[in-house]
């Protein structure tokens, strides 16, 4: 079972539409992912990468779009994995962060 893990650099977001109502894209270094979030119903199962390259393609539920939109609005570095054995099993993950550190100048007290 090996994790593949990217560095995310840039993403784009889009809502609206009939069967899924909204889309991250994601891309880095020779990456791309484009993450779907369905409105309802069951999820397909997310393409294997090694179909289109490095290239991956995965389904989540709407609930899910505002906390990986903060996710990616809010924090650096972030980077993108899928288990190889799995790629259902995929997710964000941040960099390193001190504990405590807050959001912003109202945060620090200041």
């Amino acid at each position: 079972m090996a994790w593949k893990w990217y560095e995310i650099e840039t993403y784009k977001a889009s809502v609206g539409g009939p069967a899924y109502y909204g889309l991250i894209q994601l891309n880095g270094p020779g990456f791309y992912a484009g993450l779907s979030f369905r409105k309802s119903g069951p999820l397909p199962d997310a393409s294997a990468p090694t179909t289109y390259g490095q290239r991956f393609y995965g389904y989540l539920d709407f609930q899910q779009m505002p906390v990986m939109l903060d996710i990616l609005r809010n924090e650096a570095p972030v980077r993108f994995g899928w288990n190889d054995a799995n790629p259902n099993d995929f997710h964000l993950m941040t960099g390193n962060e001190p504990v405590g550190e807050g959001d912003g100048v109202l945060a620090r007290g200041g």
